[in-house]
Parts: C-alpha cells; structure tokens; sequence
C-alpha cells in the first residue's frame, strides 16, 4: 500500500504523463493515479516515486503534486532520464488506462474492440478516407 505522499505523487506524475487538455482530463479523466495505486507496487516502482520527489524537490524545493504543468514537464524528463525503466513503465500503465477507456474511444475515433463486430475487414488498407470521414462527422 502507498503513503499519502507516494499516492500524491504517482497521481501527479500520471496526471503529467497525459495531461488535462479542451478535449478531457487526460488521466485524471480516467482515474490513472489511484488506480494504479490500487495495485501492487515493486521496489522499482517505489523507487521511481522517490527520485520524482527527489528531482522536485532539488529543482524547485516543493513536492510533485504542487508543480506546475511546466515544472512537470521538466520532471518528467529528468525521471526519463534518471529511472529509465521506471518511467517506461509508468508511461505505459499510465497510457494502457487511458486507452482502454471507452469514453476516450469515442473521443479519437476509435470503434472498439475488433471481436465485437468481427474484425476489421480493411486493415490492410490505408485508412486516410475513414479519417477524414470521422473528423468530418465531428
């Protein structure tokens, strides 16, 4: 189980990692932070956690969750920088949950999964046309 501290900041971090824009709340909209709190943590990642504390703090002397969004940035590469495997892993987390999630499917275009109408019979195909069909439809 993590600490408040660590919980604060695996939120900020995924909150970093697909930042709120016009279109949603990136992963806030999905909840990313706490549901991945809610699994088990390796040492690695609790690792991670620490040294984006330990960058915040030696960059701008406050913890991550009080960054703002260009300090956050900033953070995020030294981590990627730093604790390599760490962020790989976050980053994918991080996108796996914002991607699984049916309201952001209709938010980019995406029809869902291919096993409920079949497969896709054009996937070999450029998919220009149906692109710009979707966008047009917006």
């Amino acid at each position: 189980m993590l600490s408040e501290v660590d919980l604060a900041t695996l939120i900020a971090l995924a909150n970093g990692i697909i930042p709120a824009d016009d279109t949603d709340d990136g992963a806030a909209a999905v909840n990313a932070g706490p549901r991945l709190a809610e699994r088990p943590q390796s040492a690695p990642y609790l690792q991670g956690l620490e040294t984006a504390r330990s960058i915040a703090r030696e960059a701008y002397g406050r913890e991550v969750c009080e960054l703002s969004s260009e300090e956050m940035e900033r953070v995020l590469d030294l981590v990627r920088e730093k604790a390599p495997a760490f962020f790989g892993q976050l980053r994918m987390d991080v996108s796996a949950l914002y991607l699984s999630d049916p309201e952001v499917w209709r938010r980019i275009g995406f029809p869902g999964p291919s096993t409920r109408s079949g497969g896709y019979p054009d996937f070999d195909r450029p998919q220009t046309e149906k692109m710009i069909r979707l966008k047009e439809s917006e």
